[in-house]
């Protein structure tokens, strides 16, 4: 990690932390704050992030809690230059209640806030998507994981597909998949925002052209 790359890529900017991966989250918010970044968490009412950052709680689980997030985002931020969700990891535990929480918390929760914080995003110009997924998303895993993996492997295919879209209006995306043998993933996402690459994934995801990229 090149800690100078990375004040000159985020000093002075607003970065967006979203997602349920709340100990990723945290850490990155951490490393950015110190980069100079002024950086916004937006996350469920139970997390409570340490250090300075500005605070925006609303339950993933519950889409219209989203857009009244968001427009409460573009109401406070004319602009935001980087979003970075973070996907989270597998339950600790299979089960297969409550399927309809599930996709709400994973995809159309998420989908909401970004497709309303779109406009912010656009006013920049030069603003930057990261999504941070586990790579055993796209490996097999046992049917009692199933409805927990296809929904945050629905928003996975989602921002892949918006990648195309984005792109024509100056956004950029990275697509960043953890699990990489001996790679930390806050240094997975500082060097998507310093070099921006559209994916950083371990090889046997890279030897197949992605949507969108």
């Amino acid at each position: 990690m090149n800690d100078a790359r990375l004040r000159h890529a985020v000093a002075g900017k607003t970065i967006l932390l979203t997602g349920t991966s709340c100990g990723v989250t945290d850490a990155a918010a951490r490393h950015l704050t110190r980069a100079g970044a002024r950086v916004l968490v937006a996350t469920h009412p139970g997390h409570r992030p340490a250090g300075e950052v500005s605070v925006y709680r609303a339950d993933p689980a519950t889409p219209a809690a989203m857009r009244v997030l968001a427009q409460r985002l573009l109401d406070e931020h004319d602009r935001l230059d980087i979003v970075i969700h973070t996907a989270g990891t597998p339950p600790r535990r299979a089960s297969c209640r409550n399927f309809e929480h599930t996709i709400n918390t994973h995809y159309l929760g998420p989908t909401t806030l970004i497709r309303g914080l779109l406009p912010a995003l656009r006013t920049g110009g030069s603003a930057h998507l990261i999504n941070v997924s586990p790579a055993h998303l796209r490996l097999p895993l046992p049917a009692r994981w199933g409805g927990h993996r296809a929904s945050k492997a629905a928003f996975d295919t989602w921002f892949r597909g918006l990648a195309l879209k984005a792109r024509d209006r100056g956004v950029t995306t990275t697509s960043v998949y953890t699990g990489l043998v001996g790679a930390d993933p806050i240094t997975l996402i500082c060097d998507a925002i310093t070099r921006r690459p559209r994916q950083i994934a371990p090889w046997w995801l890279k030897s197949t052209s992605p949507i969108g990229h």
